[in-house]
């Protein structure tokens, strides 16, 4: 109690000022992504008509292809029937034979501009979920700064000390709170892709969690450490949200990373994100 009591009067009038600014920030920050959010939803939704119309429109054409074979070759057959025979009757078949084949080949022909159009569309759409994504990533990177200090890696200023590193109960609280954001900018990354966790985290601030869904039943590993009976399950919880992040990153191809640095690969993530937006 002591201890705790010594480890709260460490804060000085300025760093609290500081942290409920930091707190205002946060709060403005959430309301900006849960629009983004929103809005990124609502184009994977149009994403996903447009792909089900065009896959409609594809197996329309190719039962429409695959009549128009049939029909040239009752077609051929029709024209050497009428070579060896003068009637008018077979003349008259191959005639209306030639006109079905031509009426499908313009049909052929309009389901191919809208194919074009379609694509157009799909493009677009593309191009403005990349935008809204870049658009998310920018908002998390303002929201949760990660930067390089003289103390190394921070995220809005704390400290992501390793499972091992962590003795008392300071550092034990801002190694949960920076692992509570990152649990956050995971959480909105992979919900904004569309892409579902390997292993989801919740968001819970200091108390956040990652659910591992490969045990039986799925079990949840806390991403803070109470007692130090906790560290082996921390140090589980970590590498769980290391691999979340690597599988993000695969996404753009980047496979080449040290997961043991979850703060700049964070980093490299909101970059690749934001970068990709200029792709398109």
């Amino acid at each position: 109690m002591a201890a705790h009591e010594a480890s709260a009067k460490a804060y000085s009038p300025a760093t609290l000022a500081r942290i409920c600014a930091k707190e205002n920030e946060l709060e403005t920050g959430r309301k900006e992504l849960q629009a983004l959010r929103t809005n990124v939803e609502q184009s994977v939704e149009r994403a996903r008509q447009v792909l089900r119309l065009r896959h409609e429109l594809e197996q329309q054409r190719l039962r429409i292809e695959k009549r128009r074979r049939l029909v040239e070759q009752q077609a051929r057959r029709v024209e050497e029937a009428s070579g060896m025979s003068e009637g008018s009757d077979n003349q008259t078949a191959a005639a209306h034979k030639r006109e079905d084949e031509q009426d499908i080949v313009q049909r052929i022909k309009r389901l191919a501009v809208t194919l074009r159009q379609d694509r157009i569309i799909l493009e677009d759409l593309r191009a403005m979920l990349a935008r809204q994504r870049a658009q998310v990533a920018s908002v998390l990177a303002f929201v949760y700064p990660v930067e390089l200090g003289d103390d190394g890696w921070t995220i809005c200023g704390l400290r992501l000390v390793h499972a091992d590193n962590i003795h008392g109960w300071l550092a034990s609280e801002e190694t949960a709170a920076a692992l509570g954001m990152v649990a956050v900018v995971v959480d909105y990354v992979a919900q904004s892709m569309g892409v579902p966790a390997r292993y989801p985290v919740i968001p819970r601030g200091s108390r956040s969690v990652v659910v591992n869904p490969g045990s039986t039943p799925a079990q949840t590993a806390p991403l803070f450490m109470l007692r130090a009976g906790d560290r082996p399950r921390l140090r589980a919880a970590i590498r769980l949200v290391a691999t979340d992040i690597e599988q993000l990153l695969g996404m753009f191809g980047i496979d080449d990373i040290d997961r043991h640095q979850i703060l700049p690969n964070l980093t490299q993530l909101l970059l690749a994100i934001e970068n990709s937006s200029f792709a398109q």
